[in-house]
Parts: C-alpha cells; structure tokens; sequence
C-alpha cells in the first residue's frame, strides 16, 4: 500500500516539475517580446499582442487541465459521466486551440468517422485531455522542416471510439511513449521523437485520461502517426 502511494507522489512531482519546465519557455519568450515592444510601431505592437495573448491562454489551459487533473486524483472533483458525441467535443477543441495553433502557422484538420457513436465520458475531463494533447503536437508540427496540419480525428473500433491528435510523425512510437514517461520530469526532451521540450501535454492529457480509466497510445490513421484514446461507447443509441 504504501509503495503505491510513494509510486503516486513521485508521479506528481514529476507531472510538477514538467509543468514548471514547460512553463519556462512561454515566459522567456514573453520576456523577449517586451524587450522588441520598446521600439516597435504600432502594428508590430498589435501583432505582438497578439501573440502574447496566445501564448498566455495556451499557458493558462494547461495550468487549470494540469489543476483539473490534481483536483481528480486527489478527489475533490467528482466526474460526471454522460453520453457525448465525439464529433462535437472535438470541433469544440480546434476552436480552443485555434488562436494557438495560428500563431505557429499550424492548420487543424477534423477527420471524423461517419456514424460514430456516443461515448460515455465527463466532457469537461475530456475536452481538457485532448487540448493538452493538441498544443504538444501543433508545437510538434511547428518545429518540423515543414510546417503542415495537426489531424483531429475519431473513428470506430472493435474495442469503442479511438480519438487523438495525428501528424506527419513516422518516428513516433510505442517504445518512445513508454520511454518518455520513465523520463518524464528527469529529462528536458523526455519524448523527442515527437517534439522538443518537457511534452508536459502529453503527460497532462494521460493524467487526465487515466480518471476515464483509459490511456494514451500511439495510433496510426489514414497514414498519420498520432496519440490517441479509445472510449467506451454509451450504451445509449443516441443522445438526448
């Protein structure tokens, strides 16, 4: 019993100390941006504004998904499970990541399979996981040679609805996903295959979807290597 409970301190230090890590980055270059404003006109004034407010809603998402997911383990948020369409959720989550995604030149695309079911799921919970999830791969998709899409996407499968983030990241592997979470808050690139930096979304996102008693694997769709969940669908033929 109490080799869990250290297993899961340790786990939040680590999610912790990825956090402060990721967080680091976003401030220096807010940093460097107030030092250009001194002389800048006033339309690189506005422009830097806007990518000051960017960063910051990105920043600020992660800090209350990584808050969200404390708030669960330790129980004092309680989930509230309903049937949910997929779909929506995740139109719902490129909307949130657009401003973010903008700012990196990053397009977001929704490759959704026709006729998916309900799933069963606290929608907020969820919502947070993939948007954790969507900032790592649209700075993913950034630092690539070529900047191109990150694919929202969701189909059907025999075990219920696989939903995740996909991209052009053949590298990207079971073996690395599992090599990044014994690396998680040890190394400053604990998931390099994928993207530079803590991937404190990553880590995020699979908190989170550890309380919907699923988890994040490396998937595979319509050529696209990406993370990804499997959900259990509602026994509800639809929603109300």
């Amino acid at each position: 019993m109490q080799r869990g409970s250290d297993q899961t301190q340790r786990n939040s230090q680590e999610l912790f100390l990825s956090l402060v890590e990721q967080l680091s980055r976003p401030m220096l270059q807010i940093n460097q941006l107030a030092e250009l404003a001194e002389n800048a006109t006033a339309t690189e004034l506005e422009e830097q504004w806007q990518v000051v407010r960017a960063i910051t809603n990105a920043s600020l998402q992660l800090v209350e998904n990584y808050a969200l997911s404390l708030r669960l383990h330790g129980k004092l948020t309680k989930l509230e499970l309903e049937p949910l369409a997929i779909s929506s959720l995740l139109y719902d989550t490129a909307h949130v990541l657009t401003p973010f995604a903008k700012q990196y030149g990053v397009r977001l695309e929704l490759d959704l399979s026709s006729r998916l079911q309900p799933i069963l799921a606290d929608r907020s919970v969820l919502q947070s996981a993939m948007t954790s999830l969507g900032q790592v791969f649209i700075l993913a998709s950034a630092e690539g040679d070529e900047v191109g899409a990150v694919s929202l996407a969701a189909h059907r499968s025999r075990y219920g609805v696989v939903a995740g983030m996909y991209g052009k990241h053949q590298q990207l592997s079971t073996d690395s996903l599992r090599r990044a979470h014994a690396m998680q808050g040890k190394a400053r690139q604990p998931l390099q295959r994928l993207v530079s930096g803590p991937a404190t979304g990553v880590f995020v996102a699979e908190s989170l979807l550890q309380t919907l008693s699923a988890h994040l694997h490396v998937a595979r769709f319509h050529n696209l290597t990406g993370l990804a969940a499997t959900l259990p669908a509602s026994s509800q033929l639809q929603l109300v």
